[in-house]
């Protein structure tokens, strides 16, 4: 699993973070109505990876991961994909940089 370093508090905006907690609450919803916990197997993964983009991490297998995840919804996954891609353009546009912590 290979990651790419972005300087999240120049590319997220108040509602990007907003949409991050987000995601990371439905993931977690969706895993405890599935008897799963948030820390274990694909929806442990998913989570870390979406923690991740609070500290400037992008993993490369974020949406192969979500995507694996039967029970996610296909609008979860758009929504997830959207930040993704914002990340990636940011990457693309100006090469990595670090969020400084």
């Amino acid at each position: 699993m290979a990651h790419y370093r972005f300087n999240r508090h120049q590319l997220f905006t108040s509602e990007d973070r907003t949409e991050v907690l987000d995601l990371i609450k439905e993931v977690e919803t969706i895993a405890y109505s599935n008897d799963s916990s948030r820390y274990e197997g694909k929806y442990g993964e998913l989570t870390n990876m979406l923690f991740g983009l609070f500290d400037g991490y992008l993993y490369d297998n974020v949406l192969t991961t979500a995507a694996s995840i039967a029970r996610l919804p296909m609008a979860l996954i758009r929504r997830i994909e959207a930040i993704v891609d914002k990340c990636t353009n940011d990457i693309l546009t100006n090469g990595q940089s670090i969020t400084a912590i």
